[in-house]
């Protein structure tokens, strides 16, 4: 009988279920599916009253952005976050119980900061000495709801995380620095480029940007295209809409007027195949996006981010100089505008070699198997 892993996760954005799903064909790639792996979103599967706060998650990002932030800021707080477990425990911890004695995991990995204190109770009241580890997926801004001292490792992304772990009250031997956990998928050289653009049905020797929002087609996208319009953009646009079905049927009725060719797509599985045809990446501060573009080697021009828990990738972009950051329409296209003329697009893509982790998936699941 395969040994059975466990992925904790909560679908708060798509992100964890990215990371979870990433590290999933990891492990299946080194042990040729030696293991049987399960992802468990722990609120939907052992607490309905619990998973309705959950479900907010993205109506509350989405229509009051300011409001997630003050509430991610003020439950970075020791005490608070103590209280918050007290609360959460009646409503989740007898069925969180029942599910690890019912799965019976070889080992439990968790990719969701709030599961993890609980899931450390819950080990401890059933005296199961199950490893558990926590695989970090904010790669620099680190909240304390992470941190959770009993864990047997915990995967982070930089050093400036590993600090702030230490800081939080993690021991620094259980840390280590290893990357953002993507799909093995992307690891894609330059000299690809060419044909891949060729396989997409676009011009292999225009310079083709990618242009997307996450999942719900955020960050201004119908302004981005008007400003290349009126600058006679010289390249071809890539466009992922998400699920702004609104903004991709607009966008497919009127991609003919443009000077330019682009493509259009509303929520889809193949942004790897997309970043693969493209050399310059315009997008959101989503942890994962940033990590698989830097991994297919395109520099990043972030539009928009949350408050509190993207705001560390926006300082990294810009820190490491693999990108730009500007929230206005116009100043994008100037951006690109610039950066292409300037010499700095080559400068970027240097410095992505040097910080980029594309195989850290695989890195994990090197860890992973030493405990199993």
């Amino acid at each position: 009988m395969k040994k059975k892993i466990l992925y904790f996760f909560s679908d708060t954005g798509g992100g964890h279920r990215s990371a979870a799903t990433a590290l999933m064909r990891a492990v299946d790639h080194l042990s040729r599916e030696k293991y049987q792996q399960e992802m468990i979103d722990v609120f939907a599967a052992c607490s309905g009253f619990l998973n309705i706060f959950a479900k907010l998650y993205s109506p509350v990002i989405k229509y009051s952005p300011k409001l997630w932030g003050q509430l991610y800021y003020w439950l970075d707080d020791e005490k608070k976050l103590e209280q918050l477990e007290a609360i959460s425990r009646p409503f989740i911890l007898q069925e969180l119980k029942r599910l690890i004695l019912e799965k019976k995991p070889a080992m439990i990995i968790s990719v969701h900061p709030l599961v993890n204190h609980l899931t450390t109770t819950a080990l401890q009241e059933l005296d199961l000495k199950i490893p558990f580890v926590l695989v970090i997926t904010d790669p620099v801004t680190l909240h304390r709801a992470w941190v959770t001292p009993k864990v047997d490792l915990a995967v982070v992304a930089t050093k400036e995380a590993k600090a702030a772990a230490v800081e939080y009250g993690m021991p620094e031997k259980k840390i280590k620095v290893i990357g953002m956990p993507i799909d093995p998928k992307f690891f894609l050289g330059d000299k690809a480029k060419a044909k891949a653009k060729e396989r997409g049905k676009l011009n292999p020797k225009l310079f083709t940007i990618l242009l997307m929002g996450g999942g719900e087609g955020a960050g201004g996208m119908a302004e981005i295209i008007k400003e290349f319009q009126k600058t006679g953009f010289d390249g071809q646009l890539i466009v992922i809409a998400g699920r702004n079905k609104r903004l991709e049927q607009k966008l497919q009725k009127e991609k003919g007027k443009f000077s330019f060719p682009m493509k259009v797509y509303g929520f889809t599985n193949q942004v790897y195949e997309l970043m693969a045809e493209s050399d310059l990446i315009i997008t959101k501060a989503g942890p994962g996006t940033i990590a698989e573009a830097m991994a297919m080697n395109l520099p990043i021009i972030v539009t928009s981010w949350l408050p509190g828990q993207e705001e560390g990738n926006v300082k990294f972009v810009l820190q490491e100089n693999v990108g730009r950051v500007s929230q206005e329409p116009k100043k994008v296209v100037s951006i690109i505008k610039e950066i292409r003329e300037s010499g700095e697009f080559e400068e970027m893509k240097q410095n992505i070699r040097r910080i980029s982790r594309p195989q850290a998936s695989l890195e994990i699941a090197r860890e992973i198997s030493r405990y199993l």
